[in-house]
């Protein structure tokens, strides 16, 4: 019997790149790469039916004559787990990842991993399934701000170590360091077509410290213990599992792909010597995708049609509510005000390099927020950045801080040279 001639996606990747590639023994995952060089969970799902040599009776029924894709990701989805957890991290992968992760079998004895990058539950996922609800346990995230925990690795800002000049103080300058170490647990569910529901909960610890460079001055010093917790919802405009980095991923491809992020955050706030008291809550949102179905996309780095060059752009409103239990010398809040503010926060990042090589980003952020009620009045945080990434979980940073920190309301002017590391 005549097999009818597959079109669509099936005829493009099975049929043509497989004569293409027919003389080759081990085809690499850039073949099925999009435009921004990685594969979602579809792209993946499609190199390991064609790395493994999947029959073709598994992906479609007799009478089919169109592949869906859907259906590839569900029959892979054994092996899709398998790359998550080879790799610690769900969709998007870069090529490069999934090939170390699949070396060719003479050379599969040698690993380009430690071992202490592979515990599970720890250095990367844990993942369980149950009654089709997906969830994972960890890995321990190192990133910046909360605001970076709904970001994949490589969009992410990671925590800073450096040296700092402080333009309100004089001296020579001292030590500063700003991130959060969070370890998320998360549940998953699909609804239909590309329609999910992702929420990550998880404790964090949030620091920022800037050392005085004048006699008689005090340190910028601020603690924070709290629970983000972030709920991410795809409402089905593409057919995809909906997720942040798989919709970030389609995002290389069509900009109709959309998401909503919402994160709640609790908070206690004091200093490296427990002297200042400040307890409140604060929420924001984001909208992921294209503005009003414009070619505008905010959320997520895209393309600007020059070769290796690429923006961000982020809005996150945001609420926040805090009281003052008890003051202290790190803060300039008073014991028992209390503030209720409205602000958020805008970013733009710029990217030259992606993945052709290291990249270079440069970005500036600005921040507000006004208060409703309360004594706080009006705060605002001014920054922006370079950084070289030397690594994808590394890179020197020059960056520049004018404003007044956001809970404990301390004024900052800062300039650092520090360095960033995120995992």
């Amino acid at each position: 019997m005549k097999i009818p001639l597959l079109t669509g996606c099936l005829t493009i990747i099975l049929v043509s790149k497989s004569a293409a590639l027919a003389t080759e023994d081990n085809v690499s995952a850039k073949t099925f790469a999009g435009r921004n060089q990685k594969l979602d969970r579809q792209q993946a799902a499609l190199y390991i039916v064609y790395r493994d040599k999947e029959p073709l009776a598994k992906l479609i029924s007799p009478n089919q004559t169109k592949l869906d894709l859907n259906k590839v990701v569900d029959v892979m989805a054994d092996k899709l787990d398998d790359l998550q957890s080879k790799t610690g991290h769900g969709a998007p992968w870069t090529w490069q990842e999934i090939d170390a992760a699949y070396l060719p079998q003479p050379e599969r004895k040698a690993s380009f991993s430690p071992r202490w990058n592979k515990v599970e539950g720890v250095t990367t996922a844990k993942n369980f399934k149950n009654d089709g609800i997906a969830g994972s346990l960890g890995p321990f995230r190192l990133r910046k701000t909360t605001d970076d925990l709904s970001k994949p690795l490589s969009d992410a800002a990671g925590a800073t170590v450096g040296y700092s000049y402080d333009r309100l103080l004089n001296g020579n300058g001292a030590w500063n360091s700003q991130g959060v170490l969070n370890y998320p647990i998360t549940w998953a569910h699909q609804y239909g077509a590309g329609k999910s529901l992702e929420l990550q909960v998880g404790p964090a610890v949030e620091w920022n410290l800037a050392e005085t460079q004048e006699a008689g001055k005090k340190d910028v010093q601020e603690l924070s213990f709290n629970i983000p917790t972030t709920a991410y919802y795809s409402p089905g405009r593409q057919k995809m599992t909906g997720t942040y980095e798989e919709n970030i991923a389609a995002a290389g491809r069509t900009i109709s792909s959309a998401l909503l992020v919402f994160q709640a955050k609790p908070y206690f706030q004091t200093d490296f010597s427990f002297q200042d008291e400040i307890y409140g809550a604060s929420a924001s949102a984001e909208f992921v995708g294209g503005v009003f179905g414009s070619r505008l996309y905010i959320g997520g780095f895209q393309n600007l049609g020059l070769s290796g060059l690429q923006y961000q752009l982020r809005l996150i409103p945001k609420l926040d509510y805090s009281v003052t239990e008890r003051g202290g010398p790190y803060t300039d809040r008073k014991p028992g005000d209390d503030w209720f503010r409205l602000g958020g926060t805008f970013s733009l990042d710029l990217r030259l390099g992606g993945e052709s090589f290291n990249p270079l980003d440069f970005g500036v952020s600005y921040s507000l927020l006004q208060t409703l009620s309360g004594s706080g009045g009006y705060s605002s945080l001014f920054k922006t950045h370079v950084t070289w990434w030397i690594t994808e979980n590394i890179g020197p940073s020059v960056e520049y801080t004018k404003g007044e920190t956001p809970v404990a309301d301390k004024p900052i002017d800062l300039l650092a040279l520090t360095l960033e590391l995120k995992y």
